[in-house]
């Protein structure tokens, strides 16, 4: 049985995030599935560069209440018709939009769990150095903290078709809705799974244990149309690219176990950095929160 029947996007009207909703389009014509627009603003400070961009003011207006309100207004309303833009590009599909002034974070969270939501598709730019702390940190907590699985994007895929999908992983205590969201994402698209272990300097062992310990994750869940391989490399983030690219994927995926706090600044995510890096999309479930 589908699960997935209501895709949420969040936008900020970037060219990564209309890729990513060109991919949830598709996904949606597949299953039938609702898609929600989702652009959150955090509450701005008035008299900043970007209410001139609208308002066409001085700082000197920013004091004043009924300026704050007519800008709180005139953004909205130049939101929604972003939003309008959006919806009539994809006129025959079910797209719905939600446009709130909220941290970003908290909002998400509880957007996901008010509208059901079955599937986050997210655009992310990928960056390096500081780049990569200013841009690529909301998504990076998204795929930390989400209850749903989340697929990022960033690149445009034209009729995006998904025939071959990686999953990279341990193989050892992979939970069975992990299990249940692989298996309906194969099915959409009636894709081959590779499974695959990335076996560093540090995490040495044979070839017949390691495609045993896989086989045996593949046979207890009843998988079809998979094979299992491993691949040596220096590092697991580098080598799930790495193999990705070798085997001409369509997707990578991969859980997350979701750290927090000290525990992140310690281990970070693998999941994290591939999804920040990798051209190909990313397909993320993270074990902790997955509903």
């Amino acid at each position: 049985m589908n699960q997935f029947k209501r895709i949420l996007v969040p936008t900020d009207f970037s060219k990564e995030a209309n890729n990513a909703l060109s991919v949830a389009v598709e996904i949606a014509e597949r299953t039938n599935a609702e898609i929600t627009l989702l652009h959150i603003v955090d509450i701005p400070v008035v008299g900043h560069y970007d209410s001139l961009d609208i308002m066409g003011n001085t700082y000197n207006d920013s004091d004043d209440p009924a300026f704050y309100k007519q800008y709180m207004a005139q953004l909205m309303r130049k939101t929604k018709s972003r939003m309008q833009k959006l919806k009539e590009k994809y006129s025959k599909l079910n797209i719905k939009e939600h446009v709130v002034f909220d941290s970003f974070q908290k909002h998400m969270a509880d957007f996901v769990i008010k509208d059901e939501t079955d599937l986050i598709v997210i655009g992310s730019k990928g960056a390096s150095g500081l780049d990569e702390v200013l841009v690529g940190s909301n998504t990076e907590r998204v795929i930390r903290t989400s209850r749903v699985p989340v697929l990022t994007v960033k690149n445009y895929a034209e009729n995006f078709d998904p025939r071959k999908i990686v999953f990279a992983s341990d193989f050892r205590k992979i939970s069975e809705k992990v299990v249940t969201a692989l298996k309906d994402i194969q099915t959409v698209f009636m894709a081959k799974l590779i499974f695959v272990k990335i076996i560093t300097p540090n995490t040495f062992e044979t070839t017949p244990d390691t495609i045993k310990l896989i086989e045996n994750f593949a046979q207890t869940y009843n998988f079809e149309d998979y094979e299992a391989k491993l691949f040596n490399y220096y590092t697991e983030e580098e080598g799930i690219r790495a193999f990705g690219q070798q085997e001409n994927a369509d997707i990578l995926a991969m859980t997350t176990h979701g750290r927090k706090g000290f525990s992140h600044l310690l281990f970070g995510s693998i999941a994290e950095e591939v999804a920040n890096h990798a051209a190909l999309p990313v397909l993320t479930f993270n074990q902790h929160f997955l509903k």
